[in-house]
Protein backbone atom coordinates (compact mmCIF):
# COMPACT_ATOMS: atom_id res chain seq x y z
CA UNK A 1 0.00 0.00 0.00
CA UNK A 2 1.45 3.29 -1.07
CA UNK A 3 2.35 5.85 1.66
CA UNK A 4 0.62 8.69 -0.51
CA UNK A 5 -1.94 9.91 -2.79
CA UNK A 6 -1.31 11.84 -5.72
CA UNK A 7 -4.13 14.78 -5.93
CA UNK A 8 -5.59 15.28 -9.42
CA UNK A 9 -7.83 18.25 -8.48
CA UNK A 10 -5.03 19.97 -6.72
CA UNK A 11 -2.41 19.10 -9.38
CA UNK A 12 -4.79 20.30 -12.43
CA UNK A 13 -5.33 23.69 -10.22
CA UNK A 14 -1.53 24.24 -9.78
CA UNK A 15 -0.40 23.13 -12.47
CA UNK A 16 2.72 20.58 -11.08
CA UNK A 17 1.75 17.39 -9.60
CA UNK A 18 0.36 17.44 -5.91
CA UNK A 19 0.53 14.77 -2.97
CA UNK A 20 -0.64 14.25 0.23
CA UNK A 21 1.33 12.08 2.64
CA UNK A 22 -0.87 9.37 3.99
CA UNK A 23 -0.34 8.16 7.43
CA UNK A 24 -1.06 10.80 9.73
CA UNK A 25 1.82 9.91 12.01
CA UNK A 26 5.38 8.75 11.02
CA UNK A 27 8.33 8.87 12.80
CA UNK A 28 11.85 10.13 11.02
CA UNK A 29 13.27 7.29 8.82
CA UNK A 30 9.60 6.50 7.65
CA UNK A 31 8.92 9.94 6.70
CA UNK A 32 12.29 10.32 4.73
CA UNK A 33 11.63 7.28 2.96
CA UNK A 34 8.16 8.45 2.12
CA UNK A 35 9.25 11.93 0.98
CA UNK A 36 11.92 10.58 -1.21
CA UNK A 37 9.20 7.90 -3.51
CA UNK A 38 7.30 10.90 -3.42
CA UNK A 39 10.25 12.71 -5.48
CA UNK A 40 10.74 9.96 -7.11
CA UNK A 41 7.18 9.96 -8.43
CA UNK A 42 8.22 13.85 -9.55
CA UNK A 43 5.49 15.43 -7.18
CA UNK A 44 6.12 19.39 -6.65
CA UNK A 45 4.06 19.52 -3.40
CA UNK A 46 3.24 17.39 -1.17
CA UNK A 47 0.74 17.64 1.99
CA UNK A 48 1.16 15.98 4.99
CA UNK A 49 -1.66 16.55 8.09
CA UNK A 50 0.36 15.12 11.50
CA UNK A 51 -1.64 14.42 14.42
CA UNK A 52 1.77 15.08 16.43
CA UNK A 53 1.85 18.61 17.13
CA UNK A 54 4.46 18.14 19.70
CA UNK A 55 7.85 19.85 19.14
CA UNK A 56 9.98 16.91 18.48
CA UNK A 57 7.26 15.79 15.70
CA UNK A 58 7.62 19.45 14.19
CA UNK A 59 11.31 19.84 14.11
CA UNK A 60 11.41 16.19 12.54
CA UNK A 61 9.28 17.63 9.75
CA UNK A 62 11.06 20.80 9.44
CA UNK A 63 14.80 18.87 9.20
CA UNK A 64 13.19 17.11 6.23
CA UNK A 65 12.54 20.22 4.59
CA UNK A 66 8.62 20.30 5.90
CA UNK A 67 7.06 24.34 6.21
CA UNK A 68 4.08 24.18 9.12
CA UNK A 69 1.58 26.09 7.04
CA UNK A 70 -1.45 25.78 9.79
CA UNK A 71 -2.12 23.97 13.03
CA UNK A 72 -5.80 23.17 12.27
CA UNK A 73 -8.16 22.65 14.89
CA UNK A 74 -11.45 20.22 14.51
CA UNK A 75 -13.84 21.65 17.14
CA UNK A 76 -17.39 19.85 17.90
CA UNK A 77 -20.51 19.87 19.50
CA UNK A 78 -23.24 17.81 20.21
CA UNK A 79 -26.51 19.88 19.07
CA UNK A 80 -29.08 18.98 21.97
CA UNK A 81 -26.51 20.50 23.85
CA UNK A 82 -27.42 24.32 22.96
CA UNK A 83 -29.59 26.04 24.40
CA UNK A 84 -32.82 27.44 22.36
CA UNK A 85 -31.34 30.71 21.46
CA UNK A 86 -28.82 28.88 20.09
CA UNK A 87 -30.96 27.08 17.61
CA UNK A 88 -33.25 30.11 16.53
CA UNK A 89 -32.53 30.43 12.91
CA UNK A 90 -31.60 34.52 13.09
CA UNK A 91 -34.02 36.98 11.32
CA UNK A 92 -31.54 38.75 9.57
CA UNK A 93 -29.83 35.64 7.56
CA UNK A 94 -31.35 34.58 4.36
CA UNK A 95 -30.53 31.37 2.39
CA UNK A 96 -28.25 32.57 -0.62
CA UNK A 97 -30.23 31.85 -3.79
CA UNK A 98 -28.16 32.18 -6.77
CA UNK A 99 -25.47 29.29 -7.61
CA UNK A 100 -23.09 31.55 -8.45
CA UNK A 101 -20.78 33.86 -5.77
CA UNK A 102 -21.32 37.43 -6.54
CA UNK A 103 -18.40 40.28 -5.61
CA UNK A 104 -19.21 40.48 -2.06
CA UNK A 105 -18.56 36.87 -1.52
CA UNK A 106 -15.58 36.68 -3.35
CA UNK A 107 -14.34 39.92 -1.22
CA UNK A 108 -15.25 38.31 2.02
CA UNK A 109 -13.70 34.48 1.29
CA UNK A 110 -10.29 36.14 -0.21
CA UNK A 111 -10.35 38.59 2.79
CA UNK A 112 -11.34 35.86 5.10
CA UNK A 113 -8.96 33.16 4.22
CA UNK A 114 -5.68 35.11 5.45
CA UNK A 115 -4.78 32.30 7.99
CA UNK A 116 -5.29 29.33 5.49
CA UNK A 117 -2.38 27.22 4.32
CA UNK A 118 -2.14 28.61 0.49
CA UNK A 119 -1.89 32.14 2.12
CA UNK A 120 0.20 31.58 4.74
CA UNK A 121 2.97 29.78 2.27
CA UNK A 122 4.57 32.26 0.24
CA UNK A 123 5.26 29.79 -2.30
CA UNK A 124 1.79 29.52 -3.30
CA UNK A 125 1.51 33.10 -4.60
CA UNK A 126 -0.93 35.81 -3.79
CA UNK A 127 -2.41 35.39 -7.54
CA UNK A 128 -2.97 31.46 -6.91
CA UNK A 129 -4.28 31.83 -3.47
CA UNK A 130 -7.17 34.23 -4.50
CA UNK A 131 -8.23 32.13 -7.11
CA UNK A 132 -8.22 29.17 -5.34
CA UNK A 133 -10.55 30.74 -2.68
CA UNK A 134 -12.77 32.50 -5.99
CA UNK A 135 -13.23 28.86 -6.99
CA UNK A 136 -13.73 27.54 -3.51
CA UNK A 137 -16.84 29.69 -2.97
CA UNK A 138 -17.91 29.45 -6.58
CA UNK A 139 -18.23 25.21 -5.66
CA UNK A 140 -20.07 26.45 -2.10
CA UNK A 141 -22.89 28.02 -4.18
CA UNK A 142 -23.19 25.40 -6.86
CA UNK A 143 -23.71 23.02 -4.33
CA UNK A 144 -20.27 21.07 -5.33
CA UNK A 145 -18.54 21.21 -1.79
CA UNK A 146 -21.44 22.71 0.26
CA UNK A 147 -25.27 21.95 1.02
CA UNK A 148 -26.35 25.26 1.82
CA UNK A 149 -25.16 28.79 1.77
CA UNK A 150 -26.38 31.70 4.13
CA UNK A 151 -25.64 35.70 4.05
CA UNK A 152 -26.34 38.47 6.11
CA UNK A 153 -26.94 41.86 3.91
CA UNK A 154 -26.52 45.39 5.22
CA UNK A 155 -27.80 47.73 2.67
CA UNK A 156 -27.77 45.29 -0.04
CA UNK A 157 -24.60 44.35 0.54
CA UNK A 158 -23.47 40.50 1.59
CA UNK A 159 -21.58 41.04 5.06
CA UNK A 160 -21.11 37.62 6.19
CA UNK A 161 -22.06 34.27 5.14
CA UNK A 162 -21.53 29.89 6.18
CA UNK A 163 -21.11 27.42 4.14
CA UNK A 164 -22.37 24.52 5.76
CA UNK A 165 -21.53 20.85 4.37
CA UNK A 166 -21.26 17.51 6.01
CA UNK A 167 -18.23 15.86 7.30
CA UNK A 168 -18.08 12.59 8.50
CA UNK A 169 -21.61 12.21 9.38
CA UNK A 170 -21.71 15.46 10.93
CA UNK A 171 -23.04 18.96 10.24
CA UNK A 172 -20.16 20.71 9.01
CA UNK A 173 -19.40 24.36 9.47
CA UNK A 174 -17.29 24.27 6.46
CA UNK A 175 -16.15 28.27 6.10
CA UNK A 176 -18.10 31.77 7.89
CA UNK A 177 -16.70 34.72 7.21
CA UNK A 178 -17.77 38.47 9.11
CA UNK A 179 -16.77 41.95 6.99
CA UNK A 180 -13.73 42.95 9.13
CA UNK A 181 -15.28 46.45 9.26
CA UNK A 182 -18.59 45.32 11.07
CA UNK A 183 -17.30 42.84 13.33
CA UNK A 184 -18.14 42.51 16.82
CA UNK A 185 -21.90 43.24 16.32
CA UNK A 186 -23.47 39.96 16.44
CA UNK A 187 -22.97 39.21 12.99
CA UNK A 188 -20.77 36.07 13.57
CA UNK A 189 -23.29 34.63 16.28
CA UNK A 190 -26.17 34.94 14.20
CA UNK A 191 -24.89 32.84 11.29
CA UNK A 192 -23.69 30.61 13.77
CA UNK A 193 -27.64 30.09 15.43
CA UNK A 194 -28.75 29.76 11.64
CA UNK A 195 -26.45 27.04 10.88
CA UNK A 196 -27.28 24.88 14.45
CA UNK A 197 -30.89 25.36 13.11
CA UNK A 198 -30.27 24.60 9.91
CA UNK A 199 -28.14 21.27 10.91
CA UNK A 200 -30.94 19.97 13.52
CA UNK A 201 -33.69 20.60 10.56
CA UNK A 202 -31.94 18.12 8.28
CA UNK A 203 -31.30 15.92 11.26
CA UNK A 204 -27.75 16.13 12.05
CA UNK A 205 -26.81 15.46 15.85
CA UNK A 206 -23.56 17.07 15.87
CA UNK A 207 -21.80 19.88 14.10
CA UNK A 208 -18.42 20.21 13.96
CA UNK A 209 -16.01 23.62 12.26
CA UNK A 210 -12.41 23.61 11.44
CA UNK A 211 -10.29 26.51 11.83
CA UNK A 212 -6.63 27.47 12.30
CA UNK A 213 -4.91 28.13 15.81
CA UNK A 214 -3.88 31.70 14.62
CA UNK A 215 -7.74 32.47 14.02
CA UNK A 216 -8.26 33.50 17.52
CA UNK A 217 -10.90 35.30 16.70
CA UNK A 218 -12.74 32.31 15.43
CA UNK A 219 -11.46 29.69 17.82
CA UNK A 220 -13.01 32.37 20.68
CA UNK A 221 -16.33 31.96 18.76
CA UNK A 222 -17.07 28.38 18.60
CA UNK A 223 -15.82 27.63 22.02
CA UNK A 224 -18.26 30.34 23.35
CA UNK A 225 -20.97 28.43 21.87
CA UNK A 226 -19.70 25.50 23.91
CA UNK A 227 -17.56 23.29 21.15
CA UNK A 228 -15.15 21.13 22.47
CA UNK A 229 -11.77 20.60 20.81
CA UNK A 230 -12.04 16.86 18.82
CA UNK A 231 -8.80 16.85 16.81
CA UNK A 232 -5.41 19.07 16.02
CA UNK A 233 -3.33 18.59 13.37
CA UNK A 234 -0.14 20.07 12.21
CA UNK A 235 -0.39 20.82 8.22
CA UNK A 236 3.24 20.99 6.75
CA UNK A 237 4.14 21.51 2.65
CA UNK A 238 6.81 20.09 1.54
CA UNK A 239 8.24 21.88 -1.73
CA UNK A 240 10.12 18.67 -3.63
Amino acid sequence: MKKYKILDWDSDFFGFTVARIVPDELDYNNLKEVLAEIKKAKVSLAYWASCRTDEYSRKMAEDLGGFLTEKKITYLIILESLNKESLRFADMVEIYKDDKPNSDLEKLIIEGGVYSRFYVDPKIGRKKYEALHKLWIANSTNKSIAKEVLIIRKHSRIVGFASLGEKNGRGNIVYIAVDADIRGKGLGGALMNSAHSWFISNGYKYAQAETQEANVIACRMYEKFGYNIDKVQNFYHFWL
